[in-house]
């Protein structure tokens, strides 16, 4: 019987493992961090430690990714993954040299194109411009002389403030392919970056001419708009911001911004509305400390004070206030490199390719995570209809192996008279797959065994709902006087007098 539940938590711990990993695919690093976790319940395997380390790092908890991967590499020191991942997390916290060490013992055990542009990242950032130089041409002998990889070379060099080596890239991209995504966006935005986001003309015809080429660029909306607030040319900016907000509902500072012109203007009642849309936004997808959303707070603070209403103006106050503080506490710790400063630009609006940079993240909805990813989640992922399609299939799949497998656990569970850990067992395997057989049965008589009534009457009644003819549980509802499916309750004969 030892055996039997040992075999049928390895099947659990793996078909949480390859949950998780599906959650890391749709972009649901929260949900994907849960499984990890609960798989090593089950069993404490390198590499559930590693996927946990990557939800981690794409949450922003560096400090835990480090903790798991440093349990993934002294249960496995040949992981290539667990390696770059540590490079990644490293490199986020600015430890360059340590992540150029990862690394480099990443590409010892496997070659990947990604590790090496991690790799050339880093250098870049130690100014080691020559070793960085060296790995693109690998790159570009190995795939070819590409737009892509010009726009990859570009935004590492960007990232790094080497914006004169950025500008070359960007432009050999375009050269090779005028219309390559985003091509004129990025060579208008290093242009300003590298005049210290004062916009200037050739930066402003590669906007324009990122919006001739694809008229549904949000990026390029985006900047138009806040550099014409900027500039105060109010109707100018409502135009780019509003188009920008209609392609990309989700960018908070859009909102923000079309709200700050609106205040301008005096338009309070506008800018009430979309200020405390950002807000929702930016607290739903956990930018909230970016530079320039305090500002949605004290301004909204300033309109609710001004009509009456103090009491909730004070509160925005107070929040803008502490994200001042985390502002001022990591401008101490930032090494200068920051690529948006006070340009209204965060992280969430410039578009990076580096694979190295996650998409939002979900935060934590506080559901089941059995439960299934749907609609707006699911849009984070920004998977194709192919993709979306391949994920739903393993999901289904995976599904009915956790529902088998948890079942199969609570049996044998059951069986040794566990009944308390039996009954949770036996509820996960609902979430998962309620339509393993006898599983609402087996659910029924051991709630009743371990004393939920209210759980045991839920279950047999839909366990009779499928086998009307199981008497035994009919008989069981019967004891717990719950009414039975298909029995008509008598009705009670008055007093005679």
């Amino acid at each position: 019987m030892h055996a039997a539940a040992a075999a049928s938590e390895k099947i659990v711990a793996l078909g949480l493992r390859e949950m998780g990993k599906l959650r890391l695919f749709e972009a649901a690093y929260p949900e994907a961090a849960r499984f990890s976790r609960r798989s090593l319940e089950f069993e404490d395997v390198a590499d559930a430690h590693v996927d946990l380390a990557a939800a981690n790092l794409f949450t922003g908890q560096l400090d835990e990714a480090l903790k798991e991967i440093s349990r993934a590499l002294a249960a496995d020191p040949r992981n290539a993954k667990a390696w770059n991942i540590q490079g990644h997390a490293q490199m986020k916290k600015k430890d360059y040299r340590a992540a150029v060490e990862s690394f480099e013992k990443s590409l010892e055990i496997r070659p990947d194109r990604e590790t090496n542009y991690g790799l050339a990242n880093c250098l870049l950032r130690l100014k080691e411009k020559e070793k960085a130089a060296a790995i693109f041409q690998q790159m570009t002998v190995e795939s070819g002389d590409r737009s892509g990889l010009h726009l990859l070379f570009g935004d590492a060099y960007r990232n790094a403030t080497l914006y004169g080596d950025a500008i070359r890239e960007f432009q050999h991209a375009l050269s090779l392919d005028p219309k390559v995504p985003n091509g004129h966006y990025f060579l208008g935005l290093t242009y300003l970056m590298r005049n210290e986001w004062v916009l200037t003309p050739e930066a402003r015809r590669q906007f324009l001419e990122q919006l001739r080429v694809d008229p549904g660029n949000f990026f390029a909306n985006y900047l138009l708009g806040y550099m014409a607030f900027s500039s105060n040319q109010p109707q100018e900016a409502d135009r780019y911001l509003g188009e920008a907000a209609r392609l990309n509902p989700s960018s908070s500072e859009a909102w923000l911004y079309l709200g700050l012109n609106a205040y301008r203007r005096r338009d309070n009642q506008r800018a009430e509305r979309l200020f405390r849309k950002a807000i929702a936004l930016a607290e739903r997808s956990g930018v909230d400390a970016h530079n320039d959303i305090r500002k949605a707070y004290t301004s909204l603070g300033r309109i609710l004070i001004a009509s009456g209403r103090a009491a909730e103006g004070e509160r925005y106050f107070e929040k803008a206030r502490a994200i001042q503080q985390n502002i001022i506490a990591d401008n101490q710790e930032e090494s200068g490199l920051s690529d948006s400063g006070g340009s209204g630009v965060s992280s969430a609006d410039v578009t990076s390719l580096s694979q190295n940079e996650p998409p939002v993240s979900l935060g934590g909805t506080g559901k089941d995570p059995a439960t299934p990813l749907v609609g707006n989640a699911l849009s984070h992922a920004k998977l194709t209809q192919g993709q979306e399609r391949q994920a739903a299939a393993q999901e289904e799949f995976l599904r009915s192996v956790l529902g088998g497998a948890f079942n199969d656990l609570a049996t044998v569970e059951a069986m040794q008279e566990q009944y308390a850990l039996a009954l949770g067992h036996y509820q996960e395997a609902e979430g998962w797959d309620p339509k393993v057989p006898d599983l609402m049965r087996n659910l029924g008589f051991t709630a009743y065994r371990a004393g939920n009534q209210p759980e045991s009457i839920r279950a047999l009644r839909r366990a009779l709902a499928l086998a009307p003819g199981d008497d035994e549980a009919r008989a069981l509802l019967r004891e717990l006087g719950a009414t039975v499916p298909g029995q008509v309750p008598q009705k009670k004969e008055a007093k005679k007098p």
